[in-house]
C-alpha cells in the first residue's frame, strides 16, 4: 500500500494550501487535485515552464513583501524554495 503525504503547499511557488487558499489547488487531466497551484499549473503543464527558480523568487517577493516586508519575504522565499518538488535537484 502506497501512503500519500498530505501536500500543504503548491510545490512550485509556496502557495499555502489551507482552507482560504484551496480554491487555487490545480487539477490534473484526470481530474484528481494537483501538488501545484493555479497560478503555476494548468492542463498537466506548468504555465511558465521554463520559469527559473531565480525569476519565481522575483515574482513572489513583492507580493509576500506586501505582508511580511520585502527582506523578509525574500529570506523566507529563498529558503523555501529550493525544497519544493519543481526545485528540487535530482
Amino acid at each position: 500500500m502506497i501512503k500519500m503525504t498530505k501536500v500543504t503547499m503548491c510545490q512550485s511557488c509556496g502557495l499555502p494550501f489551507n482552507e482560504e487558499h484551496a480554491h487555487f489547488i490545480a487539477t490534473e487531466p484526470d481530474g484528481s487535485k494537483s501538488i501545484y497551484c493555479t497560478n503555476c499549473y494548468k492542463d498537466g503543464k506548468f504555465i511558465a515552464p521554463n520559469l527559473s527558480m531565480e525569476e519565481m523568487i522575483e515574482i513572489i517577493v513583492p507580493i509576500l513583501g506586501r505582508t511580511i516586508g520585502e527582506e523578509e519575504a525574500r529570506r523566507e522565499t529563498t529558503a523555501l524554495l529550493p525544497t519544493l518538488k519543481r526545485w528540487k535537484r535530482a
